[in-house]
Parts: C-alpha cells; sequence; structure tokens
C-alpha cells in the first residue's frame, strides 16, 4: 500500500467517523516523491530542511533559485515547476490577487502553535492564511564606531553631509523610499504625489555624499572593513560579519524604528504533492532547523525556542537574541500596492540617472 493511499485511508476513516474535519494526519516514514522548491541560493543546503530529510527520507527535494523578490514573482507567475516559494514581506498581496498562492489549513501544522502572532499576522491577507512565516531580520544604519564616534540615532544619517564620500546606500527603490518615510514620518502605503517627489529629491541630492550602491553583502563589508565607507543602510548580517572580523563597528537603533523584514512560504495551488509541501513547511518551523539558519546565515528564525541554541556570541548580538522586545521596537515590511512598488522601482531608477 502506498503512502498516499494510507493517507486518503485514514482521511476517510476520520470523516466517516462523524470526528471534526480537521487535518491531524502525518505523512509516513516511507513516503515517496519530489518536492520541486523556489528558493533562494544557500537554502538548497539540506541543514535547512534536516529534520524533514530525516523524517522523510525516501522524499526527493528538489531546489531552484531565484535572484530577487521580483524574479522569484516573475518565475511564479510564468508558472514555474514549484509547489513551495520562497518571498520577503511586501509581496503578500500579488500572489492571491493573481490566484499563485494556496490558502493554508494551518491545523495541518504540528509547529504552528510555537510561532508568535506577530509574524503569523504577516503571512494573512483579507484575514486568510496563505503563508508561512520563516525566516526575519533587520534593516538598519550600520556604522564605523572609530569614524562616527558620536553614534548614530536616526536614519537621517544616510542624508548627513558630515559623512560625504564615505556613505553606501543598497540598490533598491523599495528600501530607499522605506528610509524616507521613516525620516519624515509618512505612511509607505499612502504616499501623496508630492511626498514621492521630495523623496526623489531627497535621493537625488544625497548621490554627492553616497560612495557606491551596494547590491549584495560582500562588497558592503569589504568597504566598511577597509574604512572606505562609515555609514552604510545594511542588514543585520553584514554586522555579524564585521563583528567576526574584529572591525569596530555597530548597529544603529535608529529614533524612527529599525525595519525588520520576514521570508514567508506559499504553497502554490497547482502543486501535486500538497501533503509533501505542508510537512516540508512544518517541519521548516522545528527548533532544531531554527538553530541551524541562524547558525548559517545569522538570520533570525520564527520560532523563539531556537533562541536558546544559538551559541555563538556575535550572531547573538547582531539578533539580539536575548532581547525579547527587540522586535516590538522595529518597524515590519508593510504591504503595498503592485503599482506603488513599480513607482518606487521607477523613481529609484531616474536617481540614479541624475547628474
Amino acid at each position: 500500500m502506498t503512502a498516499r493511499l494510507r493517507l486518503t485511508l485514514l482521511l476517510l476513516a476520520v470523516v466517516g467517523c462523524g470526528g471534526e474535519k480537521r487535518s491531524t494526519t502525518r505523512l509516513t516514514a516511507d513516503a515517496t516523491g519530489t518536492l520541486t522548491v523556489l528558493d533562494w541560493a544557500g537554502y538548497e543546503d539540506t541543514v535547512m530542511f534536516a529534520t524533514f530529510r530525516q523524517k522523510y527520507p525516501k522524499v526527493k527535494v528538489s531546489v531552484a533559485f531565484g535572484e530577487s523578490d521580483p524574479d522569484i514573482y516573475a518565475k511564479m507567475k510564468a508558472n514555474a515547476d514549484a509547489c513551495v516559494f520562497h518571498f520577503y514581506t511586501g509581496w503578500q498581496n500579488f500572489y492571491v490577487t493573481d490566484g499563485l498562492v494556496k490558502e493554508l489549513d494551518t491545523t495541518r501544522f504540528a509547529n504552528w502553535s510555537q510561532v508568535p502572532e506577530r509574524f503569523k499576522a504577516l503571512g494573512r491577507v483579507n484575514g486568510k492564511q496563505y503563508y508561512v512565516p520563516w525566516d526575519w531580520g533587520y534593516t538598519s544604519i550600520l556604522y564605523r564606531t572609530d569614524k562616527v564616534p558620536g553614534g548614530i540615532d536616526s536614519w537621517n544619517a544616510l542624508f548627513d553631509p558630515r559623512f560625504k564620500g564615505h556613505i553606501s546606500m543598497w540598490d533598491d527603490g523599495p528600501g530607499a523610499v522605506t528610509a524616507v518615510t521613516y525620516v519624515k514620518g509618512w505612511d509607505e502605503t499612502k504616499l501623496t504625489p508630492a511626498q514621492l517627489a521630495e523623496i526623489e529629491r531627497m535621493w537625488t541630492d544625497q548621490r554627492k555624499l553616497n560612495r557606491f550602491y551596494w547590491t549584495g553583502e560582500p562588497e558592503l563589508v569589504q568597504g566598511m572593513a577597509s574604512g572606505e565607507i562609515w555609514v552604510a543602510y545594511a542588514w543585520q548580517g553584514a554586522y555579524n560579519t564585521l563583528l567576526g572580523q574584529r572591525i569596530p563597528v555597530a548597529y544603529a537603533q535608529p529614533k524612527e524604528g529599525r525595519n525588520s523584514w520576514v521570508g514567508l512560504y506559499g504553497i502554490s495551488p497547482k502543486c501535486q504533492s500538497p501533503e509533501l509541501a505542508e510537512a516540508f513547511l512544518d517541519e521548516k518551523l522545528t527548533p532544531k532547523v531554527g538553530v541551524n539558519l541562524i547558525g548559517a546565515f545569522a538570520y533570525g528564525h520564527v520560532n523563539p525556542n531556537a533562541y536558546a541554541g544559538v551559541t555563538d556570541t556575535n550572531i547573538v548580538k547582531a539578533l539580539a537574541l536575548r532581547d525579547p522586545t527587540a522586535l516590538d521596537r522595529t518597524r515590519f515590511t508593510p504591504i503595498v500596492s503592485e503599482q506603488d512598488r513599480n513607482n518606487f522601482g521607477q523613481l529609484w531608477a531616474r536617481v540614479k540617472a541624475a547628474h
């Protein structure tokens, strides 16, 4: 008898006995098949789904890669052969609107209760749970303490002429818009044409202060380590790397708040093996996999039970894992419309083309 047939018979038995119509079934250890996943480079490492691999050793996980959130979205719209896909906050509505993601039955996830509500909420659209949150991190201002002895307490540091020639901004339109909305106290989801014009002006003027726009963390880390860059828009991964290199750096807690981003997994409605997809995502939520993720990338994991297993002091510091209030002082990336996101990208293209 195949694993799929056993699962079907068990489901029929539960319904036939008049029990609740909620799935508490699990795949058996001899389950077979191939699960296709559209993910980011590095997440194909089996430690990122270690407990799934241990429980279902006969299931093959086939991972394809996206280069960016727009790329992953485009691939899913182009009918990518992926049961499971992984993207970051800000794109939730797009997949739902385009019918690219199925609603989840969270009773099928044994580890769902270990996920804090703040993360679960980010996976909902119109009150329905479409996504499983998984990884998270911060965006803030990274700076050289020997070059900026007074410290930094605001996102406005990216526009401070005192640091001319030693600032590095991420090469990203939505990120640039977010930073200015923090400085100005504006609602990123309800920007007026006048506010967008002001954002564009600020970043155009900032060009004479900016050393280079970074696209990958290695070039930012190199710039900070050499002393070329003193102040930068950065994720906590760069902070962790520089701490490991004993470079004198600090990661600001701006008065406007840090930004926090969260990675989300969805299941395609075209998935031919949804039970494998559900089991895969359930195991992604285990503390063991969380420890593996945190140790490999210095990214946070949505299950707080993983934090006690992290012993690297630099990672603990970079993610503020021992501070239970750290995420209370951050601002999660909001959902914006597709038109707004396109406008942000066009704005940034004009900024970079300006002379």
